[in-house]
């Protein structure tokens, strides 16, 4: 008889979390990465060195795994592989979701697209293959936008730049951003102006289960230009306008925002087609607060990174990472999984965790991202929190 197995798609510093989970639940573990010393591997019954988002070396694999494991249950954690996972699970007739919902959220350009076209307030974009498109683009600009350069299918700010004159726009500044997408592609786009009296953005969670959309959680996420609402912060080294340096969670907003963003995910949801799919399945959505109103960012069928679902929430007395399997393993939402996994048992506490910004900083696969390279503080709050709900005691001094 062959022991029942989870697949977890990436198995970085992140994931770690889920992944204890599911060693928690007596299930084998897999784990596939395309680091070689991925944070998970340890953890792993069985791990697999291939990209994330290489699909085709993921389904070449499944044969050979079914010969020694019953795979329950294939998915991801705060990592934006959603297409490999839809398309594994869908290989194995294990609970996912469509793929192409997964393909949309991929392609930033897409879903600008899908959005504009079902009338929700977005920037002027164009996505352009070659550095002269680009320069034509910029120099034909009547309306002197300020513009900004992002990779079509990378998530946060991995490549973004912002062209600040048109005249000194290089090829040098179009292959950085080229690098990091895998379409060859990159998007121009008009740069929002945030709303000066709030925090500039947020970050939703969301959960859709028989055609409806749950509310789990929404975090305020912490740039540069968000320091002034912040007077007694002090930072070392200052970064970047457009790298995230804290979050707030939950959001400190005023309620008719609230309802605004409630109502824009779910029309967003809708309009990718969340309602009409089988089993239950996470949104996130990153919202940019504009002075003409919220614009959604970008939208992905995952539990949210940033630390938030695998660390201040945790420590709110949520276990997102529980429900996250709860979902994969194609369990129905009820009232007991959603009070055990996506309630926020110790309501009143509102965590707060700001980053130390280091030179170079890198993520667990080598790559430039978004947030801190300090990440012990985090993986002790996680820890802690961890062995808290272990003990069933919500509650946090």
């Amino acid at each position: 008889m062959k022991d029942s197995a989870v697949w977890l798609i990436s198995g970085g510093p992140m994931q770690q979390i889920v992944a204890k989970k599911i060693r928690s639940n007596r299930f084998r573990l897999i784990v596939s990465d395309g680091n070689a010393n991925a944070a998970c591997k340890d953890m792993a019954d069985l791990f697999l060195n291939i990209d994330t988002f290489n699909v085709d070396d993921h389904i070449k694999t499944c044969d050979e795994i079914l010969k020694r494991f019953e795979v329950k249950a294939v998915l991801t954690f705060a990592a934006d592989c959603h297409y490999t996972v839809a398309k594994v699970a869908g290989y194995l007739n294990l609970p996912h979701i469509d793929p192409e919902i997964s393909q949309t959220c991929r392609d930033k350009f897409k879903t600008r697209e899908l959005l504009r076209d079902n009338g929700f307030l977005q920037p002027e974009s164009y996505v352009v293959s070659s550095f002269d498109e680009a320069k034509s683009i910029l120099h034909s600009n009547n309306i002197k936008k300020t513009f900004v350069l992002k990779a079509t299918d990378n998530s946060g700010s991995r490549g973004f730049q912002i062209i600040t004159n048109p005249k000194n726009f290089s090829l040098e500044q179009f292959r950085y951003t080229q690098e990091y997408g895998t379409t060859g592609k990159v998007i121009l786009e008009e740069q929002l102006i945030p709303d000066s009296t709030q925090i500039s953005e947020a970050s939703v969670e969301t959960l859709w289960f028989e055609g409806k959309m749950y509310w789990i959680n929404w975090v305020d996420r912490i740039f540069p230009r968000d320091l002034q609402f912040f007077p007694d912060v002090c930072m070392q080294i200052k970064p970047n306008e457009w790298i995230e340096v804290a979050h707030i969670n939950p959001a400190k907003r005023d309620f008719s925002t609230k309802e605004q963003v409630i109502s824009l995910m779910q029309k967003a949801g809708q309009v990718l087609g969340m309602h009409n799919q089988p089993w239950g399945h996470l949104l996130k959505g990153d919202i940019f607060f504009t002075e003409s109103g919220p614009v959604i960012l970008e939208l992905t069928p995952r539990s949210s990174g940033g630390w938030d679902s695998s660390g201040s929430s945790v420590s709110r007395g949520a276990d997102i990472a529980g429900g996250v399997l709860q979902m994969a393993l194609g369990y129905p939402l009820t009232l007991d999984t959603w009070y055990r996994f996506f309630n926020f048992h110790d309501v009143e506490r509102t965590a707060v965790v700001f980053s130390r910004i280091s030179d170079q900083a890198k993520d667990c696969t080598g790559r430039s991202f978004a947030l801190s390279s300090g990440y012990a503080a985090v993986n002790e709050l996680m820890n802690q929190s961890l062995k808290k709900l272990e003990e069933e005691n919500y509650v946090t001094a």
